[in-house]
């Protein structure tokens, strides 16, 4: 439920797709000549086709961290998107067991780290998804794509300035979603503030006291154990820790954080009211016991805010995390609210107000393949998901020093969402910001 948005494969199962493929056999005189690393690059363009014999092409090892069937799942969700496969593009040895592989597709190119075992047969022991460059791309292709998925996406796009954000893609930019994790920017922004105030320190120690659910590793630690408040922000921004995220809000002031919703910019933030922690959150969807959600959901704000005491007081142990995953939970109306330009936004207002600390612990986790990455000279970002619910956004700075800020979200109400669709245009997005003039 409230999990960063990056993957495996997590490269490869995040940004892009393939439909079906054709693939024309090597010669044999080709196969007979080729070294292992080009044998195995061809076994990956195979596999694009359903052609593959994945015991024979794949390592043991990497077949234990990535089941035939996941495999097939994640290849079948690339197919969606880049197209039918037209051949290797080029091989970049890096070593004399790995390499650099570039795949042209009918749509785009997709970009892909091997590694294979020293010794015969060479099977594959590491793949990486790095992503791609869809071919004659443009934001109208971008904005078509958005439209087509199902429920409600959208799209804020703008060059950030002195004067604020100028928009340059306006897709439903102004309606508000529920965004899961990437609320966690109004706490880092709060945080900023106090810290320009000389209210906190980024090196003062707090108390870890209270315990929410993964995403994160600090619900694992001992309470009372020291943590800076820097330390905190990183984990909370780079890998969305819950428990971080909880200890900030309470040592920050929940009034604060829901103050700094309205002076960074959300046009939602009474949807927002009370704001909830992330074990709230766990505690009003995850148990099986719904008198407590159904009163948060037909309370009023005064009621709401009354309920939070109890909801706090929820027994862990009876917080099922089966009930995050399958179809979504009152998406609508239990969840962080805020629309793409509230986030852009956010993410202005961060970029102005805060220090380098600040830009620094947003730049940790990139959120967007390393090929995108390198096309800039800042990534910032933020993400946050549960069943039914998907956001990304991006602070960057071009190589010329000029700021953007790029948001997506997609909400159904209906059904799980395919997360590698809206990674991949969100980085169309951003590599047609890197490109523009």
């Amino acid at each position: 439920m409230l999990r960063s948005s990056a993957r495996f494969l997590a490269s490869l199962a995040m940004a892009t797709g393939t439909a079906a493929l054709v693939t024309l056999p090597m010669p044999v005189a080709a196969q007979q000549t080729a070294g292992p690393l080009t044998l195995r690059a061809n076994s990956i363009v195979a596999l694009f086709g359903g052609k593959a014999d994945i015991a024979e092409v794949f390592a043991p090892s990497l077949l234990a961290q990535l089941p035939p069937a996941k495999l097939v799942e994640i290849t079948g969700q690339l197919k969606a998107e880049l197209g039918d496969p037209v051949g290797i593009e080029s091989i970049a040895e890096q070593g004399e067991n790995s390499a650099t592989v570039r795949i042209a597709f009918t749509r785009a190119v997709a970009t892909f780290d091997i590694g294979i075992e020293p010794n015969a047969p060479h099977r594959i022991t590491t793949l990486l998804f790095k992503g791609s460059e869809t071919i004659g791309d443009d934001m109208a292709k971008v904005v078509a794509d958005l439209r087509a998925l199902p429920g409600h996406a959208s799209l804020a796009v703008a060059r950030l300035d002195e004067s604020g954000p100028t928009w340059l893609v306006r897709e439903r930019g102004d309606q508000a979603t529920a965004i899961g994790s990437t609320f966690k920017l109004y706490i880092l922004a709060e945080l900023s503030r106090q810290i320009a105030a000389g209210t906190r320190h980024w090196d003062d120690v707090v108390t870890l006291d209270r315990r929410s659910l993964p995403s994160g590793m600090l619900q694992n630690w001992p309470q009372g154990s020291p943590l800076t408040l820097h330390t905190l922000a990183g984990l909370m921004i780079s890998i969305s820790d819950n428990t971080a995220t909880d200890t900030l809000l309470a040592t920050l002031g929940r009034d604060n954080v829901e103050a700094m919703m309205v002076a960074a910019g959300n046009a939602h933030a009474a949807s927002n009211r009370p704001m909830l922690s992330t074990y709230d959150m766990f505690a009003l969807k995850g148990t099986t016991d719904e008198s407590l959600a159904e009163a948060y959901m037909a309370g009023n704000e005064a009621a709401r805010r009354a309920l939070l005491p109890q909801i706090a007081r929820v027994d862990r142990a009876t917080i099922e995390a089966d009930r995050f995953s399958g179809n979504p939970r009152w998406i609508d109306s239990i969840e962080w609210f805020a629309s793409p330009e509230d986030l852009v936004r956010v993410m202005d207002w961060l970029r102005r107000n805060g220090d380098q600390a600040t830009r620094d612990i947003l730049a940790i986790n990139a959120g967007v393949a390393d090929q995108v990455a390198q096309e800039f000279a800042y990534v910032g970002y933020k993400g946050g998901s549960e069943s039914g619910v998907l956001n990304t956004s991006y602070l960057l700075r071009d190589k010329a020093g000029r700021w953007y800020a790029v948001s997506a979200s997609w909400n159904d109400p209906a059904a799980p969402l395919s997360d590698g669709k809206m990674f991949l245009i969100a980085s169309r997005a951003i590599r047609l910001v890197a490109a523009s003039d």
